[in-house]
């Protein structure tokens, strides 16, 4: 008897259902096995496309390349630019109460004589002219400040001289992976799900459709975005809320045109606001940004009118404000009987680090690797939910990191660091942290946010001034400063190859062939090939 599932239904499109259907269909339906596994997304005509802006972390290029996507294609089709860092604007204040830059890049700081950098760094301070421990130990940041992209004029697909993920039109970039879905032969049904039917078990045993009637599934994921019509409403899943932990439960989402397209800078931009943060994503046509904010602290109004503020000369004339409510939290369990929640239906943490697309992602990888048969196995399920634990708590802990450590004065700021709830791990590592600099056995490397993604935000937040570490005692300036001369020399011949970030997406879009009137505006490069940046480091 064949016992194995060969068939999933999806209900839902938008960036999750497509990103699932696709990465389904493309590796389920590859191996010596002649029985493909059907692949159907039941998508709702009445729900409109949103193309709002929207950034991701490094490991979108893997799946990209892994799908066999022309990466050209991708970025013509999804309005796409590069992104090389997030880059943080006052979340944090000088002595003297100005506003505090920095960046997280998307690699390790590395060694020096055997020992992290960041020691020499907190020991010595910045050297050769670096603006910070990112700026001291990578070339990053002077890319994004520079506004420079992150790959040669000739790099073929996917060959990266520094980490890089991108920014992207959500609406456009969920209609590029449906075309290429059905195109690889998942089934696409435009109708309503009107109910959902049950068996004796509790399994999702059949959806009623508005114009279908009774569907049979075998195995279903849902993708109904915050409503969770299935896990949650039909099978009775709780959500845990994160309000606890975290303050905002709103945005307001504006789209700006650029002005100046050559002075695009490869990075999320997420500026401190009074009761809560801007975003500024790039994209080729414009830019989208809006406001995260709580409605504890600010009403609507007040929250458009700051933001109105915050954009100056940038504000649209014609703005329709559009307030979005935010569910901040996630299900207790993903995985139940024979259904799984993803993206929206299964949680939210805030857009703060991007992580939207890339959980997306990881249910479909999980899925893939505890892929069960029509009798599904009680240990795959509680494996599976046992690891989106700790990939929630993993991202949870970081955000809440950003917030906590600020020492802004607003009452917003103040009370996320007085009236939330730290999680544990995170008020264990910050306990610890008073002591030594973060290493890789105090984070769980595992998942998303590495040890060094701390190090780059409480370094340039400025949250080690002032505290000693023993282990300093075995540092030498000396090496400290050739580490840096060496850094320097690297950087500023990475800069004087590297393309302009617009004139190189110009380049990508047209084909390799870049447009007579910024043909002018090419810098001449020197003789010589960078080295594609390495994955070692990179999450």
């Amino acid at each position: 008897m064949n016992n194995r599932l060969d068939s999933i239904t999806i209900v839902g499109g938008g960036t999750a259902g497509w990103l699932i259907a696709l990465f389904l269909v493309t590796t389920l339906n590859r191996g010596d096995n002649k029985s493909n596994v059907k692949v159907t997304v039941i998508e709702s005509p009445k729900i409109p496309t949103i193309g709002v802006g929207e950034a991701t972390v490094t490991g979108m290029y893997r799946f990209l390349k892994q799908m066999n996507i022309d990466e050209a294609e991708f970025i013509r089709r999804s309005d796409a630019t590069f992104k090389c860092s997030g880059r943080f604007v006052g979340w944090n204040l000088d002595k003297n109460g100005n506003p505090i830059t920095f960046v997280n890049p998307f690699n390790t700081g590395g060694m020096v004589s055997g020992i992290e950098s960041a020691y020499h760094f907190h020991k010595y301070g910045r050297e050769a002219g670096a603006r910070s421990y990112a700026d001291n130990t990578l070339p990053t940041e002077a890319v994004v400040e520079n506004a420079r992209g992150p790959r040669l004029m000739d790099s073929k697909d996917y060959e990266a001289v520094i980490p890089y993920t991108y920014h992207l039109n959500a609406g456009t970039f969920s209609q590029f992976l449906r075309d290429i879905a059905i195109e690889r032969g998942v089934e696409h049904i435009q109708d309503d799900m009107l109910d959902v039917e049950l068996d004796e078990q509790g399994f999702v045993s059949a959806l009623q459709l508005e114009q279908g009637g009774r569907y049979p599934v075998k195995f279903v994921f849902d993708c109904t975005g915050f409503r969770s019509l299935i896990l949650q409403k039909a099978l009775g899943e709780p959500f845990i809320p994160y309000d606890k932990h975290l303050l905002v439960d709103r945005a307001v989402p504006i789209m700006i045109p650029h002005q100046n397209p050559l002075k695009i800078k490869p990075c999320t931009n997420s500026t401190a606001l009074s009761a809560g943060w801007a975003w500024r994503v790039p994209l080729f046509h414009r830019a989208g940004t809006g406001y995260v904010f709580s409605s504890k602290f600010v009403s609507d109004d007040q929250a458009i009118d700051e933001m109105l503020a915050h954009l100056g000369d940038e504000a649209p004339k014609d703005f329709e404000p559009r307030v979005i409510p935010m569910r901040v939290g996630r299900v207790r369990r993903p995985w139940v009987k024979n259904c799984i929640a993803a993206g929206l239906s299964a949680g939210f943490v805030e857009p703060l680090e991007a992580t939207a697309i890339y959980t997306i992602e990881m249910t479909a990888r999980w899925f893939l690797t505890y892929f069960p048969d029509k009798e599904i196995n009680a240990s795959f399920v509680n494996r599976f939910n046992e690891i989106m634990d700790r990939q929630y708590k993993d991202i949870l802990n970081f955000i809440v990191m950003n917030y906590y450590t600020s020492n802004r004065t607003d009452p917003f700021w103040l009370a996320a660091r007085n009236e939330i709830e730290v999680p544990d791990r995170l008020r264990e590592n910050l306990e610890l942290w008073k002591h030594t600099l973060p290493s890789a056995m105090d984070t769980d490397d595992t998942f998303l946010f590495q040890h060094w993604d701390y190090l780059y935000i409480l370094l340039g937040k400025g949250y080690f001034k002032g505290r000693h570490f023993p282990s300093e005692s075995v540092l030498s300036r000396r090496d400290w400063k050739r580490h840096s001369r060496r850094v320097a020399e690297a950087k500023a011949q990475l800069l004087a190859r590297l393309p302009n970030h617009y004139e190189l997406l110009l380049n990508i879009r047209d084909g390799g062939s870049t447009r007579p009137e910024v043909a002018h505006l090419q810098r001449s490069a020197p003789q010589g090939s960078a080295r594609p940046a390495s994955s070692q480091g990179m999450r």
